[in-house]
């Protein structure tokens, strides 16, 4: 019984396949379902310190969105509407006032990643 209760309130993770390809200090934008649709939305992906992290795209400061390639000082998500930098471990704002970027749970093993989102 415990195991269908979990199912049901549990999150299950999303598969993203190729993650142990992501160079130190580079962040990957990928989507996750279909954004256009209203159906998905999509996330970052940032490695740091040999991890992997990820953070929900969506800036949390009017409506911008975390970019891709290379992270600023090597450790660095950035969001190019007001150059806000967000640190991909806990999605804090490391150079401005703003609010956190959401952070998921990632987890990743034998080259592929699950984030729980």
């Amino acid at each position: 019984m415990f195991g269908r209760l979990k199912g049901l309130f549990g999150r299950k993770p999303i598969l993203i396949r190729g993650t142990g390809k992501l160079p130190e200090g580079e962040a990957r934008k990928v989507s996750i379902g279909d954004p256009l649709a209203g159906t998905g939305f999509d996330v970052v992906l940032a490695r740091v310190g040999g991890k992997l992290y990820a953070l929900h795209s969506d800036c949390p400061h009017e409506g911008g969105h975390l970019v891709q390639g290379p992270l600023v000082e090597g450790k660095y998500v950035r969001c190019p509407l007001h150059n806000y930098h967000f640190d991909p471990k806990n999605g804090a704002c490391v150079n401005a006032t703003c609010s956190k970027a959401k952070a998921l749970k990632v987890e990743e093993k034998d080259g592929d990643a699950e984030v729980y989102a």
